[in-house]
């Protein structure tokens, strides 16, 4: 037998050998490359879809993240303003209806409508929002703050403030506060602790949105560290695919 006949059979033999291969790797292949064109159009689209504006709020999903239900839930009464979105605060989220409106470094105490201003506070700062929501201005010590916050009272459009060193209350401009003593016992803000479970699901959503959701899964980062590699195995089935279909073009394309 001829050098050449030998060498044509063990190119039959490896073209065999190699079809099935190929074809296995091809199907695994197109799953794969399925995925990231699904996840990478809806990542390039997101806007488009509003996905970073879609909270998950599957609570599977949120489990998987570890995403845990707020510790402090609270509504505050919105009584003399019944035109206004109610106010609520899961742990260091303000919620003007169901929208966040901010999101704070400290649990938020208190807040609360104060004509045509809203005001909300933690342990330490005050923060000024216009009726829409909007965060106009941030005070703490250094701007002259009352510290160690306790509760948060209005009367008369008045703003003030119990902390631990007694009561204060801010000039109509909210810029100075005065240590004094209230001529009759003031109504501090009471939160309303029985908010509905649909609420503090939405609380829990407003930690997680969908175009997060598709970044993960199309880098494989959603199932964890294991999946990276697996992708990565994925990308090599792709370029064994490439390599072989070459090879099987090339060895079968009839002789000029």
């Amino acid at each position: 037998m001829t050098k050449t006949s030998q060498r044509n059979r063990f190119r039959l033999k490896f073209l065999r050998a190699l079809r099935p291969w190929h074809r296995r790797l091809g199907l695994a292949s197109a799953l794969f490359i399925l995925l990231l064109v699904f996840t990478g159009v809806a990542i390039n689209h997101s806007d488009d879809f509003g996905l970073d504006q879609t909270p998950v709020t599957q609570s599977w999903l949120l489990d998987y993240y570890g995403i845990p239900a707020p510790t402090h839930v609270a509504m505050f009464s919105v009584l003399d303003t019944p035109n206004l979105p109610a106010l609520h605060v899961t742990d260091n989220l303000l919620w003007r209806g169901k929208r966040v409106i901010f999101e704070g470094t400290q649990t938020l105490i208190s807040a609360s409508y104060v004509t045509n201003m809203l005001v909300a506070i933690d342990a330490q700062q005050l923060y000024l929002f216009d009726t829409a929501g909007h965060l106009q201005e941030t005070q703490n010590s250094s701007t002259g703050l009352p510290t160690d916050l306790l509760a948060l009272a209005v009367v008369d459009n008045r703003v003030w403030l119990n902390t631990d060193a007694g009561v204060y209350r801010a000039d109509e401009q909210l810029i100075d506060w005065q240590l004094m003593a209230p001529i009759k016992p003031l109504s501090w803000l009471i939160p309303n602790l029985q908010v509905d479970v649909e609420f503090i699901q939405r609380a829990r959503s407003a930690h997680l949105n969908w175009e997060r959701v598709m970044q993960d899964l199309h880098s494989g980062r959603l199932f964890g560290a294991l999946t990276v590699w697996l992708w990565d195995l994925f990308a090599l089935a792709l370029l064994l695919v490439s390599l072989s279909g070459f090879w099987i073009w090339y060895k079968q394309k009839p002789p000029r």
